[in-house]
């Protein structure tokens, strides 16, 4: 059988839920695939995570990664190392927001801005680029005070550790967020797919097989979302007692509010949504690379 190595983050299960489930349904063996399954973020998600996952596939600690449409674009723009090799949006990108506590005294995102009130996203990733994006609508560039804080658990620790005065949330950590009390300031949402970017080892064959086995998942979970609510919440779970162990009570009734997203099936991503993605990153001054479509998206793929 022929292995593809994953090096998953468990705080970040939502976005690889698919592969999760194509896991469970043994989808993978039936299409002739072993995937080896390692946690590669023992302390947090790193502010670099270009070179992170550069240095993760020249290891040879994983072969690929999930990313939102940003990160692929800069990551293999600026290592020069794997290409996207298909898109899927999700129900997970209309559900962001910035949230603050009741008792932080900013009642608004005009008022978070007049503060100065610091952001917690995770740089280079999702949260980092719908923030700058949807905040970019309503203030200037020079009130948006975004902080590094690591991954999406670290942003949650942050908020209740008053250490920032907002934080930005997706998913179940979003509608955790309202279950606990929290404020939410500004929803935020995202039209850009989530990206699989495959090192260039992998053949086209391997990535075809790889590929149609999380399509069998993404459809397993469409028709039967309910089928795989007890799954998706022990994963959530798991970080909790990890993570915020003082909010263990607060899980009462969670299990039944969550929301269990659904996927389209990976595609090809389109040049024009590369494109879209290059120009806001440009006209931001984030960094971008030597970007070209042609160079860092293999759009021939079977799925």
């Amino acid at each position: 059988m022929q292995e593809i190595k994953h090096g998953f983050y468990t705080p970040y299960f939502y976005w690889y839920f698919p592969i999760i489930v194509a896991g469970e349904e043994n989808l993978f063996e039936k299409e002739g695939l072993k995937l080896d399954v390692k946690d590669i973020v023992k302390s947090g998600q790193p502010e670099d995570k270009a070179q992170w996952y550069l240095t993760a596939l020249q290891e040879g600690v994983r072969n690929f990664y999930f990313c939102c449409t940003w990160q692929g674009v800069y990551s293999t723009s600026s290592t020069k190392k794997g290409k996207v090799v298909a898109a899927a949006p999700s129900t997970l990108i209309k559900t962001f927001g910035v949230y603050t506590t009741k008792t932080s005294g900013i009642s608004s995102i005009f008022d978070l801005a007049t503060k100065n009130g610091r952001i917690a996203v995770n740089k280079n990733a999702d949260s980092h680029y719908v923030t700058l994006k949807n905040l970019r609508e309503f203030i200037p560039d020079n009130q948006i005070n975004l902080v590094h804080t690591g991954g999406v658990e670290a942003c949650l620790r942050a908020l209740l550790d008053k250490k920032v005065e907002a934080a930005t949330l997706a998913g179940p950590y979003a509608e955790f967020a309202d279950h606990i009390g929290l404020r939410k300031l500004l929803g935020l949402s995202r039209d850009e797919p989530s990206l699989v970017v495959m090192d260039d080892s992998v053949s086209n064959d391997t990535v075809g097989k790889f590929l149609r086995s999380i399509n069998h998942g993404i459809k397993k979970i469409r028709e039967n979302p309910e089928k795989y609510r007890e799954l998706y919440y022990s994963q959530f779970e798991s970080v909790i007692r990890g993570e915020f162990p003082e909010l263990i009570t607060n899980l009462d009734g969670f299990k039944d509010r969550m929301t269990i997203p659904v996927w389209s099936d990976l595609r090809p991503l389109s040049s024009a949504e590369f494109n879209k993605t290059k120009d806001f990153m440009v006209d931001t001054g984030l960094p971008i690379g030597d970007a070209e479509y042609s160079k860092l998206v293999n759009s021939k793929l079977e799925t």
